[in-house]
């Protein structure tokens, strides 16, 4: 048994070694993630802890796992087909315990579900959660500050006093002390807690504690902030200020850990089964078909490898960016106040157009097969640093088609932002919609290629109606002229 768990580990790596490098390349270069080099040691010494345990179980395989294996196996596929790291990387960090679980069968699972769960923090995932926490503790911060006597006046994730501005940028979203909140509320709880309804009571503080905590920062420094006419709390000051918080808000949760834990582990009866070096024939035949299984599972899937590599291979002489529907009406080739951030499109086009007398700027960016990634996480609509977004909405063009409708703000203005997508010449709105269509077509090896099309036009606050009216009317003219007079690739 020691060998198969040996060997399926071995294999793990060399099948999953692409999105096992990327993960270990996250955990190194973020700080967010750095925590994950010491999940899977700090799994296996969980595990290493339950030896004694262990002995009275019995291996019986379960072969069943495989299916399980399969579903993650699929998900890695469809990850390496689209260049998507983070189902790479679920699927790499799910097939490992499911793996475990397959070889010891399910008794010994059982008795380390734990450290099984909790090898899935080793997945960098909770990036995508940052929006979201800027826009709590926006909310919540200026929902504080009402209560006060200083003055508030918001702007999506602008926040003005009369002494200043503030920007709840991405580093105040206080996604790394989330993380490490719940990875430690869930290790503390699993460590010192014996009650089920006292451990999920004591993660689900893990997980609301430091989201409350740092609006309550975010809060903080705005006042001192305001004592202090801008003194205090700008700059440096507040990351620091926010890293001795965060710290004693750390040692707050784990002293309400200390004051709700049991004190004494409960007894358990011990159990008398077979130990697990001992092996019947029929636990000796099962773990030979769970290791046949294994072995025809890896060349299977390592066979899908090589057909998606192949179909991975850069489209040769790819067509040229068509715009000449958008030349005639350019005012200038460059847009002034928005450009959006493709990297590595293969051909772009950025410009302001005339339509009806107003300005339009228009962005597209030209992704043949094998030519860079059209959807990715790095990819943005407005530069962030210059821009936040204010309200998001959807809205029908042309009776059939719903086209994403942004409002996004700066010192400049405002501005409304739409945008489509166009693989192998059908029209998506939504970006996982398209990134699974991407897939989809590549894995079937009919991928040719795909771009997006952006729009973008200032808008008055005071005409706010009726500036998205005319907006929405010329976008319809820009996506009917690009589409009339095939300017698609």
């Amino acid at each position: 048994m020691v060998y198969l768990l040996a060997l399926v580990f071995i294999a793990w790596i060399a099948v999953f070694w692409q999105g096992i490098i990327t993960a270990i390349d996250i955990w190194l270069i973020s700080d967010i993630f750095n925590h994950c080099l010491f999940v899977l040691p700090g799994a296996f010494y969980l595990i290493y802890l339950k030896r004694s345990e262990l002995s009275f179980g019995l291996v019986k395989p379960a072969w069943w796992g495989l299916l399980f294996c399969a579903g993650s196996a699929l998900l890695y596929l469809i990850g390496i087909a689209g260049d998507v790291q983070l189902f790479m990387h679920i699927a790499a960090f799910t097939f490992l315990p499911f793996a475990i679980w397959t070889c010891v069968g399910s008794t010994i699972a059982k008795r380390i579900l734990f450290p099984l769960f909790f090898m899935l923090f080793c997945i960098p995932f909770g990036e995508e959660f940052v929006p979201t926490l800027q826009r709590i503790a926006a909310d919540l911060s200026v929902m504080m500050l009402n209560w006060t006597t200083i003055p508030v006046f918001r702007s999506g994730l602008y926040i003005e006093i009369p002494q200043g501005r503030f920007l709840v940028a991405e580093a105040c979203s206080g996604i790394s002390f989330f993380i490490a909140s719940v990875v430690i509320g869930a290790l503390y709880s699993y460590l010192n807690i014996y009650s089920t309804k006292r451990r999920i009571a004591f993660v689900t503080l893990s997980i609301v504690v430091p989201i409350i905590a740092n609006a309550v920062r975010v809060f903080g420094i705005i006042v001192i902030a305001h004592l202090s006419n801008m003194e205090h709390a700008v700059g440096a000051d507040h990351l620091i200020y926010g890293w001795f918080f965060f710290a004693f808000v750390i040692i707050l949760l784990l002293a309400i850990g200390e004051l709700v834990r049991e004190k004494q582990a409960p007894v358990t009866q011990n159990k008398t089964t077979v130990p697990t070096s001992s092996f019947g024939s029929s636990t000796q035949k099962g773990t030979v078909n769970v290791a046949l299984g294994f072995v025809v599972f890896y060349a299977v899937v390592f066979g899908w490898l090589q057909h998606i590599y192949a179909q991975q291979n850069p489209m040769e002489n790819p067509p040229a960016l068509k715009t000449s529907a958008l030349q005639g009406l350019m005012i200038n080739q460059q847009t002034s106040q928005w450009q959006p951030k493709f990297n590595d499109a293969f051909e772009s086009f950025s410009a302001t157009i005339e339509l009806e007398q107003q300005p339009l700027d228009v962005f597209i960016a030209w992704y043949p097969k094998g030519h860079g990634e059209l959807i990715s996480s790095l990819h943005r609509f407005y530069q962030e640093k210059d821009w936040t977004l204010e309200s998001s909405s959807r809205y029908t063009l042309n009776s059939e088609l719903e086209l994403p409708l942004s409002i996004i703000v700066s010192g400049r203005g405002y501005r409304a932002l739409t945008y489509w997508y166009v693989i192998d010449g059908m029209v998506f709105t939504d970006r996982k919609l398209a990134k699974l269509y991407e897939i989809y077509r590549l894995m079937l090896g009919k991928h040719q290629g795909g771009l997006v099309v952006a729009v973008s036009e200032e808008i008055e606050l005071v005409s706010k109606t009726q500036d998205l009216e005319a907006f929405k009317q010329k976008v319809q003219k820009t996506y009917t002229l690009l589409n009339s007079n095939s300017q698609y690739p």
